[in-house]
């Protein structure tokens, strides 16, 4: 019972974080599909746009997984599950972002590592999200304090690599 005394007060964030998530995906679909063409003959947007998207989906899919009265271990399992499928999603961005020497536009040593920076904090986040799992599995209250600095770590990324998304597609159209 522990858990789901732990769970109830996390309720009501989780229920704001897939909320939020589900509209950003939604808002995210449209900014993209105005500029599609970009989006699909450009990797740089292409790889950003992917790791957003699996970052928003990820928020998404463990915010829904927490609602769901369950047992800590079930929930555990859906957050691996979760976190693993993320970094499958992501993984091609991942390592395109890491392996990378050249990106089609000019950018500067600083821009890249920022790039890179992002890439990884998403890449920690899906860990993050896994090793909550896995402590929620050892029945350790700790996997909410992990979980929600996990979800609130990826908002801003996706966040920032939204408006990233909107600057580019904006400077490749001019």
């Amino acid at each position: 019972m522990l858990y789901q005394a732990a769970l109830a007060g996390w309720h009501d964030f989780f229920i704001l974080a897939g909320t939020a998530s589900a509209t950003l995906v939604g808002l995210l679909f449209v900014g993209l599909s105005l500029h599609l063409r970009i989006v699909v003959t450009t990797s740089e947007v292409r790889s950003l746009a992917r790791v957003t998207l699996a970052n928003f989906g990820a928020v998404l899919f463990v915010s829904l997984f927490m609602v769901i009265l369950q047992d800590p271990s079930s929930a555990g399992l859906q957050l691996i599950g979760a976190g693993i499928v993320s970094l499958v999603v992501a993984a091609p961005s991942l390592v395109g972002a890491i392996r990378s020497g050249e990106w089609s536009f000019e950018m500067s040593t600083m821009q890249r590592v920022r790039v890179a920076l992002r890439f990884g904090l998403s890449g920690l986040s899906y860990l993050g999200i896994i090793a909550a799992g896995i402590l929620l599995l050892a029945s350790s209250t700790a996997a909410f304090g992990l979980l929600v600095t996990t979800i609130v770590l990826l908002l801003i990324v996706s966040l920032r690599n939204t408006w990233d998304l909107l600057v580019t597609v904006a400077d490749v159209t001019q």
